[in-house]
């Protein structure tokens, strides 16, 4: 059994954006509410899976990971170490 450790990155409206330190691929960020949670592909914007994150939450969680993609992308590096 190991811990997984999952850093809040940002804090947008009601969201926490989140990585986990050891996490599949393709990069992507957890964006965590108190109502649900939305996983997005950091490059792209690609909606992996919603539990229960209403639509026009998403598109704005949406559109920060496209604004921060190079920020998060080496959040994502900095926790993954890329080969």
């Amino acid at each position: 059994m190991y811990f997984i450790h999952m850093p809040t990155i940002f804090e947008f409206f009601a969201f926490k954006i989140m990585i986990r330190t050891r996490d599949h691929k393709p990069p992507h960020v957890h964006c965590i509410s108190a109502d649900g949670e939305v996983l997005i592909t950091i490059e792209g914007q690609i909606v992996i899976r919603n539990h229960r994150v209403h639509t026009s939450d998403v598109k704005r969680l949406c559109e920060f990971v496209r604004r921060y993609e190079d920020v998060l992308m080496n959040e994502w590096r900095h926790y993954h170490e890329e080969d």
